[in-house]
């Protein structure tokens, strides 16, 4: 029988699906769209010479950008993961697994978990648990799928939003625990509401080995847990809070924090890769958009969709002028005015 945990899993899945399909997703703030790239000085380069590569948590990746945290818990959401796992081993990416919490508090769940490592055996896995639990539970979640780095998240207004959720939140002491004694890199992630400079350099001080800013105008888990709970209509708005996530990478740089920085939110194509690299992140991720071509067409679909980033990063770098990753940070770009208000105001 399905546990109140798994149906919850559940209903994560559908509902993230659904905003993805139907184009739901709340807006927060300017968007990728609002950064243009400026045609610079031509380079004497072939698109052979570009080396996408980036280093981060300690390891080298071949491309900037991975398969984000969706899922696990349930007996629908195995396969998911299965899937997932499958189609990064076969492209080479890196995958996080959604949060484990509920495998912790219930061991007929493991399974939904340990089935990333078994179908990418030598990947790079990232653990994922909220940034409340203690570091044996952190070791526990490591061990459940040999974790390469484990990110803790920080999803203050995904838990106000759950009828069910913390109403405590004592986070500071535990993370800077945790990161101190965890046995892999430890990531500190927002889950859709972006990161300000004072938050960024707050988190920054607790010595992360990354931070992801987890920005607006991605998956909305504030809006699923509203619209999944059916009984009660939380009068919570939440609309006023938070930044998209070129705001957040734009507040990294004036935070001018050591912690690299991760984008997440709101990524759908290589083209927001792209301007996430210029904007300053170290590498980046997706969660909805590759959720939605799975869960609506196969994983054949969402491999051809990787192969397509994959082939045009060169062609887009070669572009700009940039061999590396590094050499994006330099591309000229213009704002538009609502991201340079945002810029100017942070």
């Amino acid at each position: 029988m399905a546990t109140t945990h798994s149906n919850r899993k559940n209903e994560h899945l559908s509902l993230a699906t659904k905003f993805w399909r139907d184009q739901e997703n709340p807006v927060i703030g300017p968007g990728f769209d609002a950064v243009r790239w400026v045609p610079g000085p031509l380079k004497d380069m072939a698109v052979t010479d570009v080396q996408p590569t980036t280093h981060i948590l300690g390891a080298d990746f071949a491309w900037p950008f991975y398969i984000e945290a969706m899922t696990g818990g349930s007996v629908a959401s195995t396969k998911v993961n299965a899937d997932l796992a499958t189609v990064a081993q076969k492209m080479g990416l890196a995958m996080a697994v959604g949060s484990q919490s509920v495998a912790l508090k219930d061991s007929s769940q493991v399974e939904s978990y340990r089935v990333v490592r078994q179908n990418h055996p030598e990947g790079f896995l990232i653990a994922n648990l909220g940034a409340d639990h203690p570091i044996q539970n952190v070791q526990a979640a490591i061990d459940m799928i040999d974790a390469n780095a484990i990110e803790l998240h920080v999803n203050l207004g995904q838990e106000l939003a759950m009828a069910e959720g913390d109403r405590r939140f004592y986070w500071l002491d535990n993370l800077a625990t945790v990161i101190a004694k965890s046995p892999v890199p430890v990531i500190i992630k927002e889950v859709g509401f972006g990161m300000g400079p004072d938050l960024l350099k707050q988190l920054s001080a607790l010595k992360p080995a990354a931070i992801n800013v987890g920005g607006g105008n991605g998956t909305s888990f504030a809006q699923i847990e509203q619209r999944r709970d059916r009984q009660n209509e939380n009068p919570l708005d939440l609309s006023p809070f938070g930044l998209s996530t070129v705001e957040s990478l734009l507040a990294g740089q004036k935070a001018a924090i050591d912690s690299p920085l991760i984008a997440t939110g709101g990524i759908q194509s290589i083209n927001d890769v792209v301007t996430a690299l210029i904007l300053g992140a170290k590498t980046t991720s997706s969660a909805g958009h590759f959720l939605q071509i799975l869960m609506t067409k196969n994983p054949s679909a969402l491999q051809q969709e990787i192969e397509n980033w994959q082939q045009a990063l060169p062609e887009l770098m070669t572009l700009l002028g940039a061999k590396t990753i590094a050499d994006l940070s330099q591309v000229p770009r213009l704002y538009r005015a609502d991201l340079q208000n945002s810029s100017d105001q942070l």
